[in-house]
């Protein structure tokens, strides 16, 4: 595994830590710079993301039009956390969205043992489908929970 693999999602969450302390706030806000990053990459090439994603993603499997909805679900999720109290029904869906995910990548990864890269970051990044991204859709289920309980 080469660590240049992982330099876009480096890149990303590097960047979305350095402007969270530049701005001193909160986990809630580093979520929401990451989300929206990981969006902008998916909207540079939805058609390649789609590809990508279809490959270990439940719910594009499915229904293919997803990978059209999915980048911009994900950038509205991202400009939501960016708020102190984001709407309770965009909260719901990231919670669906993350759980969802962990149960993609898990079912890919895990149970029937894919080699993929992830989508996550876009379409033609050569980082591995794995515990990061699990953790990253962990993350994101995990902030909206606390947000809905809040």
């Amino acid at each position: 595994m080469k660590i240049k693999s992982f330099s876009p999602l480096i890149a990303v969450f590097g960047t979305s830590f350095l402007i969270t302390i530049s701005l001193l706030k909160s986990f809630q806000i580093f979520m929401g710079i990451s989300i929206c990053f990981l969006a902008m990459l998916k909207l540079m090439d939805i058609e390649a993301f789609g590809t990508s994603y279809k490959k270990y993603d439940l719910i594009s499997s499915k229904f293919g039009g997803w990978i059209y909805i999915y980048p911009f679900c994900e950038l509205l999720i991202g400009i939501s956390f960016l708020n102190s109290s984001p709407p309770s029904l965009i909260s719901f869906i990231a919670l669906v969205l993350g759980i969802s995910g962990m149960i993609s990548i898990f079912k890919a990864v895990y149970l029937d043992k894919l080699k993929l890269n992830c989508a996550c970051i876009g379409g033609y990044a050569k980082t591995p489908l794995g515990i990061i991204s699990f953790i990253e859709n962990l993350l994101m289920a995990i902030m909206s929970v606390l947000i809905l309980i809040k």
